[in-house]
Parts: structure tokens; sequence; C-alpha cells
């Protein structure tokens, strides 16, 4: 179910006129480097999330289930646990952001799903209600 959902909702994303908005991020995230942070979600399961920020602004998103290896060999900012909110409402801001590339917008969309938060299964009804 959640996965049909994702699924709509990426292929949503493509069309959706994105809009800006100011920022609520994790403390440090937007700093330049890999950061890194994990979400205690609602099922009992963990997603371990990876950013690369270059002049401010996220270049490149993973996500990782608790066992996958981190996707680089640079050092990384570990954030540690963060609630859902906080992750979702980081996700969120990017999600909205039209001057973040559409392919990590996307991947921002992944991040809001495994952050798990009732918020973020919200926020995709809101923008599929919208359609």
């Amino acid at each position: 179910m959640h996965f049909a959902k994702l699924l709509m909702f990426v292929l949503l994303a493509c069309t959706l006129a994105w809009s800006e908005s100011s920022a609520a991020e994790l403390d440090g995230v937007s700093a330049d480097g890999w950061h890194s942070w994990y979400v205690n979600a609602a099922d009992g399961q963990q997603a371990q999330f990876y950013v690369l920020v270059e002049n401010g602004r996220p270049v490149r998103i993973h996500s990782r289930n608790w066992n996958c290896q981190k996707p680089t060999r640079e050092a990384i900012e570990d954030h540690g646990r963060v609630s859902a909110v906080e992750s979702y409402a980081w996700f969120r801001t990017v999600v909205e952001d039209a001057t973040v590339d559409e392919q990590i917008r996307d991947a921002a969309l992944f991040g809001l799903v495994e952050s798990g938060s009732d918020d973020a299964f919200d926020y995709i009804d809101r923008i599929l209600s919208q359609r």
C-alpha cells in the first residue's frame, strides 16, 4: 500500500508546480559536505538518510535501510536520531524548493515517505487531492 502511494506520488511530482518555502532545517544540514541521520518510523523500522550538500544546497540524497552501507568514504556529519517530524520538515523544504534540481526533489519525496510520519502522508494526500 505504501509503495503504491509512493509510486503515485513520484509520478505526480514530475507534473506538479513546486512552490518555494522558507527552510525548515535539521540543525547544520545546510553546511557543505555529507550529512546523515536516522528516523525510527512508526512501524518499528529505521530509515537512514545521507545528504550531500554543496553551496548550501542538497545535491545528492540517499536513503538506506539500517543494514546498508553508507554511500561514500568521505567524512559524514552524523546528526544521529531525529524525529520523523524533523525529517519530514527537512525533506518537505527540499521538495518545495524550485531552485533544487528535480532529481534531488524526487529523491526527497522518497525521504518524505520513508520518514514515516503521519504529517508526510497527510502532505502527500493534500498534493494528490489538488490534482
